[in-house]
């Protein structure tokens, strides 16, 4: 708990990943219904193969940025450690 008050770990890494999820969940479903849509209107390349690219698209985008975040927060804990070692 005083690692908590502190703030000496940080706990946005873990819920970085918990949001990753939750945001591959949402787009799927809502690439899901994007095509169930496509599908219902008859457009087979508008409805159903743009919402697929669009989403592996978008997919790989979330990951870059999620991976963004935690790579910031890992330079930040390489920096604290650089910090604490002595000048030889």
């Amino acid at each position: 708990m005083s690692d908590f008050l502190s703030f000496d770990t940080f706990i946005t890494p873990r819920i970085i990943r918990v949001i990753f999820v939750l945001g591959l969940l949402l787009l799927a479903v809502g690439t899901l219904i994007r095509v169930l849509l496509g599908i219902w209107d008859l457009r087979i390349l508008g409805g159903v193969i743009l919402p697929l690219v669009e989403a592996g698209i978008v997919t790989l985008l979330w990951r870059i940025y999620c991976e963004l975040i935690l790579v910031f927060f890992d330079m930040r804990d390489k920096l604290a450690a650089l910090g604490t070692q002595p000048l030889s």
